[in-house]
């Protein structure tokens, strides 16, 4: 074998199972696997689903229930609670991966929201009254010559059979007043109007007037919560308030979780159903790298049950490939606002700089994701960064620190370290030294690559760094270095013609 490269073999070769000292004749034979050239470690994502529950529920607030069904929600958090609702648009979006939800009980003396339907006049023409709440179709049949007062009793009735809404009706003569299940901000916010699909019409002679929703007042604290999930692994999580007190508690929680320390990383998905102007305002303290939030104006669903949906979308396709951008992915289930609420390319494009995520209306009227990014825009200095922005910067960083974790865990669980070129290194294949685990991070980063998640995969291995801790002999420091790969967002063309 002159002349070749071959490695020269061990001199110690180290058993787990075999002693050292057998005396009785035979040949003795461990079994166990080699990781080196394994694949990717299996990726266990796991969602988090925490919203507002009603006292009709069964669940213990602030306990953690695995969610197997929409049925099995409502009887742990209450027909129609907010839970409820955020389990159902989460199902409906991404019913494979394993989902627990957790209900808040509504804070002590919190006020609930309630609004207003008052029907004037008589039909003078059959027909059906389409009204929406919370983006649920509740037609009514209208036969010429009803009164106000008889067309409201029908709505009424109508909606008191109506399953899985976030308030209850009732009324006074032709005025319907519907007040939110539960106290708090989150009542504010809810839908109700006429006529929204093409072709829906007030049967003629009939008009129909409808105030907001107001009143509500006074959110439960999310923070007992978080503390019950401080130490269980979540790649997902997804809560209904926006309100800066709870927000601040979560994102606190998703940068605690993300340290060295606790390994825990999480992406947290919100939504917010407000103006153009007010959803910008409300981003203006945010900088988290770890959220991120949709814009709707005036939407027809509540916007908890568009961020539960959002969340079910990213986590799905976020645990495929940590890597790939989420354009055109349809969010099932989600009523698009009106055309005239709907932002245009202007207001996105700069929805997007601020740190908002945003998304398109296809012709059929299927809401899909155009861009999700996070609320990061400025490092602990406040300069200006992009590092964060795209979803898939955190998402990537942390399967890698997922993957290369385990990878260590598996192939050097009970290894000596040396320095390079020892003696003890050359000879036991139980030592590990700088090198041979820098080979290692080389050979991890060659299957990230092939994986697509990153690039140039050689040269950044190269400008990784492994040495041997100055004060303690059991500590290597790496520093670990890769360029992750983009994705095909824009293409600038310049289309030019003979002239």
């Amino acid at each position: 074998m002159s002349g070749t490269n071959a490695p020269t073999p061990p001199q110690v070769i180290n058993f787990n199972e075999i002693p050292n000292n057998i005396e009785v004749p035979g040949t003795y034979v461990e079994i166990h696997p080699n990781y080196s050239q394994s694949g990717l470690t299996a990726y266990t994502a796991k969602a988090l689903i925490i919203g507002q529950m009603l006292a009709a529920g069964t669940a213990q607030p602030n306990v953690a229930y695995p969610l197997y069904a929409v049925a099995q929600a409502e009887n742990l958090f209450g027909v129609g609670s907010i839970a409820a609702q955020m389990a159902s648009a989460f199902i409906a979006a991404n019913p494979y991966i394993a989902v627990d939800i957790m209900g808040v009980a509504d804070a002590v003396g919190a006020a609930k929201a309630s609004q207003t339907l008052t029907v004037a006049g008589a039909a003078t023409a059959a027909g059906t009254l389409a009204v929406y709440v919370q983006g649920v179709r509740v037609p009514v049949a209208v036969n010429a010559g009803d009164t106000a007062a008889v067309v409201a009793g029908n709505l009424l009735t109508a909606l008191q059979g109506t399953q899985g809404l976030e308030s209850s009706a009732s009324d006074l003569g032709a005025v319907i007043t519907l007040t939110a299940l539960h106290g708090g901000t989150l009542g504010n916010s809810l839908d109700l109007r006429v006529n929204y699909q093409p072709g829906d019409t007030t049967p003629a002679g009939l008009t129909v007037a409808i105030t907001a929703m107001a009143g509500g007042a006074t959110d439960p604290s999310v923070g007992a919560a978080l503390n019950t999930i401080a130490a269980s692994w979540y790649s997902d999580i997804v809560m209904c308030w926006v309100d800066a007190t709870n927000v601040g508690l979560l994102e606190a929680a998703l940068e605690s979780r993300y340290n060295a320390m606790s390994k825990l990383d999480a992406h947290a998905y919100g939504a917010l159903g407000m103006t153009y102007g007010a959803g910008l305002a409300n981003q203006t303290t945010l900088n988290s790298r770890f959220r991120s939030v949709l814009l709707m104006q005036n939407p027809p669903q509540p916007a908890w049950m568009w961020a539960a949906s959002f969340a079910g979308v990213c986590s799905y396709y976020m645990a495929q490939d940590p890597s790939r951008q989420l354009r055109g992915l349809a969010m099932p289930g989600m009523l698009a606002p009106a055309r005239a609420d709907r932002f245009d390319w202007t207001e996105r494009n700069l929805l997007l700089a601020d740190g908002i995520s945003t998304f398109d209306v296809e012709i059929d009227g299927t809401v899909a994701l155009e861009k999700v990014v996070t609320e990061h825009l400025t490092d602990a200095g406040g300069v200006p960064t992009v590092a964060w922005h795209d979803i898939m910067a955190p998402k990537v960083a942390s399967r890698i620190r997922y993957d290369w974790i385990s990878y260590m865990a598996l192939v050097y669980p009970r290894n000596k370290l040396a320095d390079d070129n020892t003696v003890a290194a050359e000879y036991d294949t139980g030592v590990a030294t700088p090198r041979r685990v820098k080979n290692s991070w080389a050979g991890r980063s060659m299957l990230y690559e092939q994986y697509g998640w990153i690039e140039n995969s050689q040269a950044s291995a190269q400008q990784s760094y492994f040495v041997r801790d100055l004060t303690s002999r059991n500590r290597l420091n790496c520093r670990l270095q890769y360029i992750r790969i983009g994705n095909l967002m824009v293409e600038g063309v310049s289309l030019e013609f003979q002239a």
